[in-house]
């Protein structure tokens, strides 16, 4: 897998965790399930952070990167007499 691929999957992989924080908390906060509010907020605050650092890297990265392409796109080759 290239690295473009493995950028894209760190996103959607950060982009589930937050999803599943969401969900755990939204859940608590209806009442529909049996954990305590201290592990439920706590699970749920590990597993958002967690999702915003796996997107933050992948993101940071793939802008580095492309930056990087886009001026080594820019500089002009050395021409041969």
């Amino acid at each position: 897998m290239n690295e473009e691929g493995r950028l894209i999957l760190r996103l959607a992989v950060g982009l589930y965790l937050v999803y599943l924080a969401y969900m755990l908390i939204s859940a608590q906060m209806a009442g529909n399930t049996g954990m305590s509010d201290v592990i439920a907020y706590a699970g749920g605050g590990v597993l958002g952070l967690g999702g915003l650092g796996f997107c933050d890297y992948a993101l940071v990265r793939y802008f580095k990167e492309r930056k990087a392409r886009q001026e080594k796109k820019d500089v002009p080759s050395e021409e041969e007499p």
